[in-house]
Parts: C-alpha cells; sequence; structure tokens
C-alpha cells in the first residue's frame, strides 16, 4: 500500500524519481530479508519436528526401559527370596565370579555316613579343605575378568539337567538322619550276627573235617581188620573157602557201600545174593564174629538166627558162639535141639494143659555133666 502510494504521489520530477528507485531497492532487500527469515523458520520448524519426533522415540525407549528394570528387578527380588527361603543364602553377599570359579571343582561332601549319627548340633561345621583348590589356586583378578565371557546358555541347561535330577529325587526326608541311624544300628547287629554265624560255621566245617579225617583213619583201620577176620570166621565156620568185603565206591569210603563176596569149599566166586538160605546165614554169622573179634559187645541176642541151618551148621555155629562166650554173653532163641543142648542154661516155656503155661529153667553142670536147676547153688554159667 505504501508503494502504491508511493507510486501515486511520486512527483515525475528527478529527485522524486531517486527516491523511489531507493525505496524499491530497499523493499527488495527487505523482501529477500523476510524469505531469508522464512527459510530458516522452517528450517528450524523441520528440526523442532525431528526433535520432538526424536524425544518422543526416546521416551518410548525409555518407558520400556522403565518397564524392562521394573520387571528384572521384581524377578531379581523374587529369585533372592527363593534362594533365600531354600538355602538360606543373601544373594546380595554373594560373588558370582567366585562362585563361578568354584563351581568348576569337584563336588567333596562336607559329611560322610559315619558322622550322620551324630545328634545335630554335636559336631562342628566342617571347614572348606583348602587341598582341593591346591591344583588351580586362588583366581587372579584377570580370571575374575575373564568369567564376565562366560558363555551362558550351556550352564542354564546344565542348571535344568540338575533341577529336573533334584526333582526327580523326591521330596526331603526329614527324618532320614534318625532314619539312618536306626537302620545302621540294625545293620550293625545282623552284620554281628552273620559274622557269628559265619564263624561258626567255619569252625563246625573244620571239626566235621576233623571229625571225617579221624572216622575216615578208623574205618579204614577197621574195615581192614573186619576183612582179615571175615576171611578167618568164614572159612573156620564153613570149613575152607574163601570171603572178603569191598568197597562200592573206592574213592569216597566214608559213603561208599560194601559188597560181601562169598565162595563157599566147591563153589564159584560171587556175591551174597547168589548163596543158598543156609550159605547166607553162615555168611552173616560169620561177617558178625568179624565184627566181634575187633571190638567184643558184652552181651548178644540171636533171634532163631540158626532157623535156615541143618544139622551140620548148627554144630559149626554152636561151637563159634561157644568160643567168643569168653568175651560175651549170648541170649539165643532157637527151636534148634542141636543149639539147646549146646547151651549151658535154658529157659522156655512148655503148655502141657491147653490154655495153661509152665516156664522152666535149667542150667547144666559141667563138673558132674548132669542138668540142675537154674538157681541151685554152685551152678556153672
Amino acid at each position: 500500500a505504501a508503494v502504491s502510494s508511493l507510486y501515486r504521489t511520486a512527483p515525475v520530477g528527478g529527485v522524486e524519481q531517486d527516491d523511489f528507485l531507493n525505496a524499491a531497492a530497499l523493499l527488495e532487500t527487505d523482501r529477500a530479508a523476510q524469505s531469508a527469515r522464512e527459510a530458516a523458520l522452517e528450517s528450524e520448524e523441520r528440526e523442532l519436528t525431528s526433535g520432538r519426533e526424536a524425544r518422543r522415540d526416546a521416551e518410548g525407549r525409555l518407558r520400556g526401559l522403565e518397564v524392562s528394570l521394573a520387571e528384572e528387578s521384581s524377578q531379581c527380588g523374587f529369585i533372592a527370596e527363593k534362594v533365600l527361603g531354600e538355602h538360606q543364602l543373601d544373594v546380595s553377599t554373594v560373588d558370582w565370579r567366585q562362585q563361578l570359579w568354584l563351581a568348576d571343582e569337584p563336588f567333596e561332601p562336607s559329611a560322610g555316613l559315619g558322622e550322620l549319627e551324630d545328634e545335630p548340633g554335636e559336631t562342628e561345621a566342617p571347614e572348606v579343605p583348602v587341598a582341593r583348590r591346591a591344583a588351580r589356586g586362588e583366581p587372579t583378578a584377570e580370571d575374575l575378568a575373564a568369567l564376565d565371557a562366560t558363555d551362558w546358555p550351556p550352564l542354564v541347561r546344565e542348571i535344568a539337567a540338575l533341577r529336573e535330577r533334584l526333582a526327580g529325587m523326591g521330596a526331603v526326608n526329614l527324618v532320614a538322619v534318625e532314619e539312618y541311624a536306626s537302620l545302621r544300628q540294625r545293620h550293625d547287629f545282623l552284620k554281628a550276627q552273620s559274622d557269628d554265624l559265619w564263624k561258626s560255621k567255619e569252625e563246625l566245617t573244620k571239626a566235621i573235617d576233623e571229625i571225617n579225617e579221624t572216622s575216615l583213619k578208623l574205618f579204614t583201620e577197621t574195615f581192614e581188620q573186619v576183612r582179615k577176620n571175615f576171611a578167618f570166621t568164614f572159612e573156620r565156620l564153613f570149613n575152607g573157602g574163601r570171603a572178603d568185603l569191598h568197597l562200592v565206591q573206592a574213592e569216597d569210603v566214608l559213603d561208599s557201600g560194601i559188597e560181601i563176596i562169598a565162595q563157599p569149599p566147591g563153589t564159584k566166586l560171587r556175591g551174597v545174593s547168589l548163596l543158598s538160605g543156609g550159605q547166607k546165614t553162615m555168611t552173616a554169622v560169620a561177617l558178625l564174629f568179624a565184627i566181634y573179634m575187633v571190638k567184643p559187645s558184652p552181651f548178644c541176642v540171636l533171634d532163631e538166627l540158626d532157623a535156615p541151618l541143618d544139622d551140620v551148621n548148627v554144630g559149626r555155629f554152636t561151637d563159634i558162639v561157644r568160643e567168643f562166650t569168653r568175651h560175651s554173653q549170648f541170649l539165643v532163641i532157637t527151636h534148634k535141639k542141636g543149639t539147646v543142648a549146646a547151651a549151658d542154661a535154658i529157659f522156655g516155656v512148655t503148655m502141657q494143659e491147653k490154655g495153661v503155661t509152665r516156664v522152666y529153667s535149667m542150667r547144666f553142670n559141667k563138673e558132674r555133666n548132669e542138668a540142675e536147676a537154674a538157681g541151685a547153688p554152685g551152678a556153672g554159667r
């Protein structure tokens, strides 16, 4: 409007024209300055907009970091409370680098099973052994600084595996120490009993071995003597022939059976099972008196032993019995007249009337060669 007014009022003269030109130049200068200021203003506005956007981004990141910090703080607090509750350990006092360094060392239990029998509180807390760190020594500052580059994922997996193993072990038995002490006492008692039984077994085995050794020696000596005596008595009863005793199992003498071999005169050598009844009886008598010759018995009862014998063999039987009456007393139950005639004393039962029995006894007096009552004075054996 000023310019328009200037044009309208400007005179035509030269002075006014110069003033007009100067004013136009000033006007152009003002316009250029105004354009520069507008450009600068636009630039400042763009920078301000960019700064505001950067500020919003920074504020967004800050809020995210604050949320993350709050979560981490909450998790750290939860972990600290959990460690304090489970392990009675304040996490703030733990040097994780030192603990990570010690984790590479072999585990050594602080107490043995034998120490569990002590009552709680009676034993002092064991000191950490120094010898186990002798190989690696104490960690240096460089060693601890190097732990900052630890690869954590493998440790996390190892910790998870260990936790699974712990979970698989089940709940902690709070009375395990008392139960162990009771079981240990029971174990010691049973072990003492077992050791005593094993010791007794060894002593019994030793005694059995000694008995078997002595029995084997005595049996061998007695068996050889009985063999000789059996051959003698058999030949004495049969007026000839030969007989022998054989062990069925020579390698196991004490558990072996005995085979009787007899050969009466005029027959082949054969087992006793192939002999006749009278021959078997005479063979048994020969074996009986062969044993008597080794160790006589003070009293002997023979029940119908002479029943299958004929008169000739009865005479041989009574002759050998009479020879052995010097060492033993014989009570012979018989129906053979020859055996009755050879006896020193006779005790019998007769039935003269039906239903009425009578017991009688009689001795033979060799000095007078006559029979007398069994209770008569001076009667012989």
